[in-house]
């Protein structure tokens, strides 16, 4: 599955603006948690679409290694911590759980100039935590 495109969101920062970005690792711990894992990919990418404070996000699947990397963009961690508290995002929390090996997380800022986000810093990011 190649990886799908850095998606603008509804938060449109000024250019001179610092964003708050959340980059994650998720490994799954078995093959068949992927076609659950894609459906609640679907689900919380509508809600990306409307949630406040969100400046774009993007999904890169790596499926024959189960594994799914997540990168976005915010106005702030309040609005990050809130999309994840809610909706579809909160759900898949608790149906995914035990099903993810060992996620990785950093949240770094990042240039409102520097959107779209690369992957290759992202996954550079990810590394430096070992």
């Amino acid at each position: 599955m190649p990886a799908l495109p850095w998606t603008k969101g509804p938060f449109k920062p000024a250019e001179d603006a610092e964003l708050h970005v959340l980059t994650s690792r998720l490994p799954l711990r078995k093959y068949t948690d992927v076609p659950r894992f894609l459906m609640w990919t679907l689900r919380i990418r509508k809600q990306l679409r409307n949630a406040p404070g969100c400046a774009g996000y993007a999904l890169d699947a790596k499926l024959l290694k189960k594994t799914f990397w997540t990168l976005s963009a915010w106005s702030d961690k309040a609005a990050m911590d809130q999309f994840v508290r809610e909706g579809s995002h909160a759900a898949m929390l608790v149906a995914m759980q035990g099903r993810v090996g060992n996620p990785k997380f950093i949240e770094t800022p990042a240039g409102a100039g520097d959107l779209p986000l690369a992957w290759s810093a992202a996954r550079e990011r990810i590394a430096s935590l070992g």
